[in-house]
């Protein structure tokens, strides 16, 4: 009878314990939808006032995409030319100043940029130009040129759509190592206060968010399957490095995470499975540097260099007024000090982490332009986000009896970075347009 009574007491718990879980996960599912459907809205008033959801770099990935799907090549000259043409509603300049020069050996225009946005974005795209077609077809008189808001309006929601899935990665595996409530708000926190929105809402035809979502998903993967990997999530974990690495060339640098991990296992015949899979992932992107190019291994930035190498500039990365990723971003403190406490509970995962982020932070400081250009914030080091969530889940644990201090910190740091981004998108600070 008692071990009955004891067995039915665990029992009541255990179901408690369930439904409380699955109420928090409810919850927290709901607010990240409610705070997504607010970032459809500013991606919409960003079409309704500007009429185009691209601008920058953007036009330049966007253009591989519409001659992708449309065209079906990668001859960018009438692409360029119809942005040549083309003003901006808003900052009234064109959309792209210059035309580049034809490549002196293959006679191409140079697409500067990896293609791996344009695959990514390439179904929603060819989605919506069916759709403009079956429209035209009933009278609706909608051109299907590719150029049109409506085509520009699906790519850039697509792309806002991928960085959000990003974000529910972060949720989930941060579930796997905190706290429910732990894990929502370190990835709300992170969502929030740091360049993400921005790249998300106002600028999401650049690469930004792509990268974020391929990063994210490639440690994703990499973490869940690690104690229980066979050949095929070898294979898996490359193909995925692989499309991660022709989004932004420095995301390849991700792939050292499960080499070392598997060198240190003396896997080595994985390691040449991953990286076999990888070149695979990024045929396209080498068959495209040899159609363009001339050669799979010469790519738009191939003679810029890195000439900091030896001396990189990451006191300017971390703190400079322009770009500083601790200035713009200084939620990013917490996460670096969570990250060192996150080292001392998980020694091994921890520092593997952070080499990998260092990397990417030794690679923006070395570049020949670590300005970034027309940036709001360090927008290259969104491709760390997981890692930052990480270590901000890891502050949040440790200092939980602070918890409300903390969280009125961090609400103060989210409206920081609404009002430098609203400052930003009206050119009150940064570059003018």
């Amino acid at each position: 009878m008692k071990n009955l009574l004891t067995n039915s007491k665990y029992h009541l718990i255990n179901k408690f314990e369930s439904s409380a879980f699955k109420q928090s996960f409810q919850a927290s599912l709901i607010i990240m939808l409610f705070i997504l459907l607010f970032c459809i809205l500013l991606l919409f008033g960003r079409l309704s006032v500007t009429g185009s959801a691209i601008g920058g770099d953007g036009v330049y990935y966007y253009a591989a995409l519409r001659s992708i799907a449309i065209d079906h090549n990668l001859d960018f000259k009438n692409e360029y030319e119809y942005f040549h043409e083309s003003t901006s509603d808003f900052t009234k300049n064109r959309k792209i100043p210059v035309i580049p020069e034809e490549n002196s050996i293959t006679q191409k225009l140079p697409g500067k940029y990896p293609i791996g946005s344009a695959i990514f974005l390439l179904p929603s795209f060819l989605i919506t130009h069916f759709a403009v077609i079956l429209l035209g077809e009933l009278g609706f008189g909608i051109p299907s040129d590719g150029y049109n808001i409506i085509y520009q309006g699906s790519a850039a929601l697509s792309s806002l759509i991928y960085a959000f899935l990003g974000l529910l990665l972060i949720y989930a595996l941060g579930k796997k190592m905190f706290e429910p409530k732990i894990a929502f708000l370190g990835t709300l926190c992170i969502w929030l206060s740091t360049p993400l929105i921005y790249y998300m809402t106002m600028e999401p035809l650049n690469s930004q968010s792509l990268s974020f979502f391929c990063v994210s998903l490639f440690i994703y993967l990499w973490f869940i399957t690690r104690k229980n990997r066979n050949f095929y999530k070898w294979v898996i974990l490359g193909l995925v490095g692989g499309f991660m690495s022709i989004i932004r060339y420095q995301d390849s640098l991700f792939l050292l995470i499960p080499i070392i991990d598997a060198l240190l296992s003396k896997k080595l015949f994985m390691i040449f499975t991953l990286l076999l899979s990888a070149t695979v992932g990024a045929t396209s992107q080498l068959w495209a540097n040899n159609y363009l190019f001339g050669s799979p291994f010469i790519t738009g930035y191939t003679g810029i260099g890195f000439p900091y190498l030896a001396s990189p500039k990451i006191f300017y990365s971390l703190f400079s007024l322009e770009r500083g990723l601790l200035v713009w971003s200084p939620i990013l403190s917490f996460a670096l000090l969570g990250l060192y406490l996150f080292i001392k509970r998980f020694k091994f995962l921890g520092r593997l982490l952070l080499f990998a982020f260092l990397i990417q932070l030794y690679i923006v400081s070395s570049w020949a332009d670590p300005s970034q250009g027309d940036s709001f914030g360090n927008r290259i080091l969104i491709n760390s986000n997981l890692i930052f969530a990480l270590g901000l889940m890891q502050f949040l644990k440790n200092f939980s009896p602070y918890q409300k201090l903390i969280l009125t910190i961090f609400s103060g740091l989210i409206l920081l970075n609404g009002v430098l981004a609203g400052l930003f998108v009206l050119r009150i600070i940064g570059q003018p347009y």
